[in-house]
């Protein structure tokens, strides 16, 4: 297997990070576009990278989860099917994340530097410094803490693991610092009913990241919502659903599986989720309703819960505290 040594940090001023890596590389810049969706594996990680739909490569590494230089072992294994490898392996074993970044490519030497924009994490840089067969690791890291002191990284900045798992430590506790996603702004607090004022796209998906979405309007109404079907379907004491313009609503990833009820007004429900981690994302009504309600939980951003009308309070569990304040009704609004 081939083996290199490898450091990853987060970086906040990308610009001086970038003309100091041009200054000392040989080669580049190069810009490249990888979404990576990573799959059950005891013995180290399993993922697939897709540049584009005609070309990818499936790669096996080991490392240890620490900061600092560390040595990584590596296979490559080139497609030209990324899209049927990901269906395969995701059918074969499960995927346990995805991540999408656009990253530059400097090459100094025998060494690869990245600089990242990983979407829903911010900025990192890593450095690769591939080693020849049989050479001894120190070398490798030897030349990763000369690089490091040359482009200005401090140790502080380094970090352990794999950005797959700095996604799922934010995807646990949301209040994770993080920086903007891959090609947009941080979309900032949702308005409600109002002009938004920071940001103009709200960006969300499923949880394994196979299905995104994106709407480009503020959004017209919040309701938390405690009714049994609301409740069955977030599997938690109760729904969150943002209401937003059909025509302002854009799948930009996937397709979902839609599974569809009769509501208590006679109208059919279609619930659209993924049919790869089952996440409900949004509803519509069939026919020609203007709105759609997302699923508040589907959001990258967190959405503000203070503004929210409480419906269906009659049948709230015992125990949940309304903010005082907050509009409730006992049933459906009028």
């Amino acid at each position: 297997m081939a083996r290199n040594v490898e450091i990853k940090a987060r970086v906040s001023n990308v610009g001086a990070i970038r003309q100091k890596a041009a200054a000392v590389a040989d080669k580049g810049p190069f810009e490249i576009t990888q979404d990576d969706t990573f799959f059950r594996c005891e013995s180290g990680r399993l993922k697939l990278r897709a540049f584009s739909s005609d070309e990818g490569e499936l790669i096996f590494y080991r490392r240890a989860d620490q900061q600092g230089p560390k040595e990584s072992f590596y296979l490559l294994s080139p497609t030209s099917a990324p899209d049927t490898v990901r269906e395969s392996l995701s059918l074969a074993y499960g995927q346990t994340g995805r991540v999408r970044k656009q990253r530059t490519l400097f090459l100094a030497g025998r060494t690869r530097i990245h600089l990242d924009q990983v979407e829903g994490l911010g900025n990192f840089l890593e450095l690769e410094v591939v080693l020849e067969n049989g050479e001894a690791a120190e070398s490798g890291i030897r030349e990763a803490h000369i690089l490091m002191e040359r482009l200005g990284v401090q140790s502080t900045q380094l970090i352990q693991g794999a950005y797959v798992d700095l996604l799922a430590q934010r995807a646990s506790n949301p209040s994770t610092p993080s920086g903007p996603g891959l090609g947009q702004e941080r979309p900032g607090e949702i308005a409600y009913g109002e002009k938004r004022t920071s940001g103009s796209v709200s960006c969300g998906g499923c949880q394994c990241g196979s299905i995104r979405y994106e709407f480009s309007r503020s959004a017209l109404e919040l309701y938390v919502c405690h009714c049994k079907e609301c409740r069955k379907q977030a599997a938690s004491a109760f729904g969150i659903s943002v209401i937003v313009p059909r025509a302002a609503f854009r799948l930009t990833r996937g397709t979902p599986k839609f599974w569809s009820r009769a509501t208590d007004t006679g109208h059919t429900l279609e619930c659209a989720f993924c049919p790869d981690c089952g996440s409900r994302l949004w509803h519509q009504r069939r026919g020609t309703a203007e709105t759609i309600s997302v699923k508040g939980g589907s959001l990258d951003e967190p959405v503000d819960l203070r503004r929210a009308v409480h419906i269906w309070t009659s049948r709230m569990l015992p125990g949940i505290i309304v903010p005082e304040g907050a509009a409730q009704f006992p049933g459906e609004p009028e």
